[in-house]
């Protein structure tokens, strides 16, 4: 699947990886898609149902060890 953004929460604590999400996703137009990269456990939880509430697609969430991938569609 071909991403349009790819951003690294890498080391950061909350609120800061969905603030930065958030701030992404408000570049992209529908259709587009935006990958997040990041270790923070509550973020890895937060960020999707962040994205659900705004009417975006959460596409895939992948887990290697501590490090989490969030995939995300614009709606």
């Amino acid at each position: 699947m071909k991403e349009d953004i790819r951003i690294s929460t890498q080391g950061m604590n909350c609120p800061k990886p969905l603030i930065e999400t958030r701030k992404a996703l408000r570049k992209l137009t529908t259709g587009q898609v935006l990958v997040v990269e990041g270790n923070h456990g509550v973020s890895k939880d937060e960020i999707p149902q962040a994205v659900l509430d705004t009417g975006d697609e959460v596409l895939s969430i992948e887990e290697k060890g501590p490090d989490w991938i969030i995939t995300i569609r614009k709606g």
